[in-house]
């Protein structure tokens, strides 16, 4: 395990369902112990109360729109001229071995957008980002599926510049430099999901690009309405962990190597 994959691991075990959980079990344990009571019983109702406000869209639709709301969603049309469109992967689940095309997931409409972007003239090049480990059962990084996907929609192969190195944010930031400095590109359209670029922009940005952001994968964008705010569920839990997760990753990646 090196250093980026111990992030990692933190960062999830801080997501609110692992927390919660932590915090739920480590209750009941000292539950067990007699002197340890009170401190058992802070810990459970903390880490029920963590699961319960996580999953409630009540809570995770204001904060996942407070990451989305300063990149509102656009035509390609109204693009501003840039000199290449950078597509962050998150789109593709990476190949595994039997499979003959990645899985898309719901991050995929960013490519659907860098193509758009491309079709309107907006940029002469796309550059895909995207790289993770190679290893069993993955055969191949989603950098390769996301190109293919990019050709269906009608990019040329020729147009496209595959950066397939990175593992994260910073990665993608630190790679694509590499990848357009000998052609001396630095006014790019960033495409990620919405949620993300608050940390993308500011990372691409102190890489010396000149950033222009688009969104896709808008998740707060439709707001919820008396009871369903107030009903647990999954996707609710799911957008909470995200929010998070961004938070984390600004703090971790862009204030404090900053």
């Amino acid at each position: 395990m090196d250093g980026l994959d111990l992030q990692r691991l933190i960062t999830a075990l801080l997501m609110p369902l692992p927390l919660g959980l932590l915090l739920v079990v480590t209750g009941l344990v000292l539950l067990a112990a007699s002197r340890w009571r009170r401190s058992g019983w802070l810990l459970a109702v903390g880490g029920l109360a963590t699961l319960l406000l996580a999953a409630l869209p009540g809570v995770s639709r204001p904060l996942m729109a407070g990451l989305e709301r300063p990149y509102p969603p656009r035509p390609a049309a109204d693009c501003p001229r840039a000199e290449a469109i950078v597509l962050l992967g998150g789109a593709v689940q990476p190949l595994l071995a039997g499979e003959t095309r990645g899985r898309l997931h719901r991050g995929s409409d960013r490519v659907w957008e860098a193509a758009q972007l491309w079709h309107a003239g907006c940029a002469p090049w796309v550059v895909v980002s995207a790289g993770g480990l190679i290893e069993p059962p993955v055969v191949a990084g989603e950098s390769a599926a996301l190109a293919d996907l990019l050709i269906d929609l009608g990019v040329p192969a020729s147009a496209l510049i595959v950066e397939a190195d990175s593992r994260n944010t910073q990665g993608n930031a630190a790679f694509t430099r590499a990848a357009l400095a000998p052609l001396g590109l630095r006014r790019v359209l960033l495409v990620t999901s919405a949620w993300h670029l608050r940390r993308a922009v500011a990372l691409f940005a102190r890489e010396g690009f000149e950033v222009l952001p688009v969104g896709a994968d808008y998740r707060g964008v439709r707001a919820c309405h008396g009871l369903e705010c107030w009903v647990p569920n999954a996707g609710a839990l799911e957008e909470t962990g995200l929010v998070v997760k961004e938070y984390l990753g600004y703090e971790v990646q862009v204030r404090w190597r900053g």
